[in-house]
Parts: C-alpha cells; structure tokens; sequence
C-alpha cells in the first residue's frame, strides 16, 4: 500500500525528539512521503534539519494563526526565500484563521493570513489551511486567491457538506483525519463518502487527533493507514485503491512530490 500523510507535525515540540523512529514505523506501514507541517519561527528551524536527515520527509512554510504574533517583516521574508528555493518545500502553510481557541485577535490573524496567500501567489506554492469557526472570511479571501490561480487544501476539514461543496466549486481539495473514525462522526463520514475522487487527501495532522483505535493517545505518520481503511469502507472501494488515488491527487496539489524516488 502507497500511503502520504499529507499533514503531520514531527517538527513539533512532542514528535521532534522520536521522529526518527516515527518514520520508520511510518516507512513500515506503507506511507512513502510525510508532509511535515511548521506552523512558527521553532518549527521551521526543526523542520529545516528533519528534512536532511530523512528523505521520506517534505516541508510546509507558514504561520498559523495561533502564533499569529510572530507576524513580522524579517521573518516572512526569510520564510518567503525559504519557499521559493528550497527544494523540499512543496506548500506555504499552515496558514488560516481561528475562531475558537482565540490566542491572537484577528487584527493581527488577517493581516498574517492575507501576507502568506501572497506569498503562495508569488511562489507558485499551494496552501494548507487552517480554519475553525471561520468559513465566511476565510472562504472569501480563498475565493479571491483561486482567482488569480492559487490552489490548496482544507487541511482536518470538518465543516458541513455546504461549506465543503464551496470549496470544491473554487478548486481545493479537502483532507480529513482521524476525526472521521470516531463514533460521533457521521455527519463529517457522510461528507467524506461525497467528496469527488480527485480533490480528496488524507492526514493525520500528528500528535493530535489519533484515529480509532488508537484514540487517546499520541498521533503520528503511520497511522494515516487507519483514515485511509476508514474511508475506503465508507465509499465502498478497496483500501490499497483509495491509498494509491490519495497519493496520486497528494502528488497532483503538491506537485514537487510527483516523481520524486524516496529510499
């Protein structure tokens, strides 16, 4: 089975001293290619060193919107150049707007936001979106974005089948983690089973949110196999299949990955 875990966080605090480890499990399990996602100045620098040391491993630049009060002129330029030569970097991310959890206000998540789908502009990068309790502003500056033709992901998407439909309409894919295993899930599950064949991606957005039957406990790469078997039953097609149409429309939106030999 060929597995991508197109959204994980082994550049955080809790996965960074085991990654190695993780990987191999994850090489183990089938998944070929992991997407490590920084989401801060800490996490960029952690995330710059994995991706020497393990080939499997690619990188995400971007500021997400609870450390949106790291939102300063020297570290966007940075993670700008960061992004348009680095070879390993195949989307600006994780980016977007929070509602619930309000560690930073919106006067300074907007503005942060707004910068960085620039930057993807410029850089000709997807984006990986955050978004919670915030589908109207976020939809409206993405809808602005794919009209001058930038692409992404809805990264752990969990909104309704309307919001879900709005963005298939603007072109970007939608990416489900383990979320959509737990029991109290059917209404994301049924959202899931509509999605079209190529706008659908799978994550596990490790350390959080691990998939039934590991919930509980730390998340991480190689159990993107169990969103993976989730959803296959859900639609009704065989495991292996849905791994290898995943991987090929992970490959497709961040196109650095298609091609690339992994050992």
């Amino acid at each position: 089975m060929r597995l991508i875990d197109t959204h994980c966080h082994l550049c955080s605090d809790k996965l960074a001293p085991v990654a190695g480890e993780l990987v191999e499990r994850a090489a183990a399990s089938g998944v070929e290619k992991i997407i490590n996602i920084t989401f801060d100045e800490q996490t960029l620098e952690t995330g710059l060193e994995q991706v020497k040391l393990y080939p499997r491993l690619w990188l995400t630049v971007g500021i997400q919107p609870h450390d949106a009060d790291q939102f300063r002129p020297d570290l966007v330029s940075r993670m700008e150049k960061i992004a348009s030569t680095h070879p390993k970097v195949v989307a600006i991310g994780e980016i977007g707007l929070e509602g619930f959890h309000k560690f930073t206000g919106m006067d300074k998540q907007i503005p942060c936001f707004e910068e960085f789908l620039e930057i993807a502009l410029r850089c000709k990068l997807p984006v990986v979106i955050h978004m919670r309790d915030t589908f109207e502003d976020v939809y409206s500056r993405l809808k602005n974005f794919a009209g001058r033709g930038g692409q992404g992901v809805i990264h752990c998407f969990t909104g309704t089948e309307q919001q879900g439909r709005a963005f298939l309409d603007i072109g970007f894919y939608l990416s489900f983690s383990g979320i959509v295993t737990f029991k109290n899930s059917e209404e994301l599950r049924a959202v899931a089973k509509a999605v079209p064949e190529d706008r659908l991606l799978i994550e596990t957005d490790s350390p959080y949110l691990a998939p039934v039957p590991h919930r509980g406990k730390q998340n991480e790469p190689s159990w993107v196999s169990e969103v993976n078997n989730c959803l296959a039953s859900l639609r009704g097609v065989d495991p292996r299949a849905l791994a290898e149409l995943t991987s090929r429309n992970a490959e497709r939106l961040f196109y650095k990955l298609a091609g690339a030999a992994v050992s």
